[in-house]
């Protein structure tokens, strides 16, 4: 069995999606670091604390009174845990929007080589009936030429 080669474009997605993880850490590590972003870290760490919290009583059967903040430091963290995993999640979903779109596109112009063929042979047949047409009004001529002369028929 010969081997078969995996498109290009496929590689190119599959090396996008291991880059992201490291470049993720990256972004984690950037967002941590810069005073103006930590901020914002804290309060998507304290969102996510929130949710999961609710989430965890609620399918636990338990009523939410009250959910007590995350120390800052904690909180900074699941934010950058957060972004990176968004990271990842939007870059994954990025390649897999851009291969639909290249599979519809491939798709659209298989379709337009069908329907393109599909006229060809129209055409070619209609030119053969007009044609055969053609001939047929040339041999009804000759038919009702000759039985004008001969009287048979």
């Amino acid at each position: 069995m010969a081997p078969v080669a995996l498109p290009a474009s496929k590689i190119l997605s599959l090396v996008l999606k291991t880059l992201s993880k490291p470049l993720s850490k990256h972004v984690k590590h950037q967002f941590a670091k810069n005073e103006y972003t930590q901020g914002f870290l804290v309060g998507i760490g304290q969102g996510t604390h929130q949710v999961t919290s609710r989430l965890t009583m609620w399918s636990s059967g338990y009523k939410v009174r009250s959910i007590h903040p995350l120390e800052e430091k904690d909180a900074m963290k699941n934010g950058a845990e957060f972004v990176g995993e968004a990271f990842v999640l939007s870059v994954a979903t990025g390649v897999a929007i851009w291969e639909y779109n290249r599979s519809s596109e491939s798709n659209r112009r298989k379709e337009e080589q069908k329907l393109a063929k599909a006229k060809a042979e129209r055409d070619a047949l209609n030119a053969q009936l007009v044609k055969l047409t053609k001939r047929l009004e040339a041999l009804e001529e000759v038919v009702k030429s000759n039985r004008g002369k001969n009287g048979n028929w």
